[in-house]
């Protein structure tokens, strides 16, 4: 089982006076997984809907260099998943990173999302009971 971080959460880590509610619930879950030797993975996928320059990169790479956390990079078997994801409920490219998220997840044993926007992940997950989408 894995801590995924998807990119609010990893963002509510890098950013935590935008957010300090997610900020304390993301690193609640973070001890949590320490306590239980969880690996903490970051798709590649979601770091897309972070980096976006102008000085906004450095939070987000500053985070990522702790250590704490691994990037998963989106090879075949990720893109797989996910593609089947969406044929299967109907969805279009616009939940590609979602899917890509969840696919993450599946393709590590199963899970625990953290998440900020819940529903579509939810939506992508249902037919996978080890994979669980929590609010943050």
């Amino acid at each position: 089982m894995a801590l995924i971080l998807d990119s609010e959460a990893l963002s509510a880590l890098a950013r935590p006076r935008q957010a300090p509610d997610r900020h304390r619930r993301v690193r609640a879950a973070l001890r949590s997984a320490e306590r239980h030797n969880e690996a903490v993975r970051v798709p590649s996928a979601a770091l897309v809907e972070l980096y976006r320059g102008g000085g906004t990169d450095e939070a987000i790479d500053l985070e990522l260099a702790r250590g704490y956390a691994r990037v998963v990079t989106t090879g075949l078997r990720i893109a797989r998943i996910a593609g089947h994801l969406l044929a299967s409920h109907d969805a279009d490219s616009t939940m590609a990173i979602d899917s890509l998220v969840v696919a993450t997840s599946i393709r590590l044993g199963g899970g625990l999302v953290l998440t900020h926007d819940p529903a579509d992940l939810e939506r992508l997950a249902t037919r996978y009971p080890n994979v669980r989408i929590v609010a943050i």
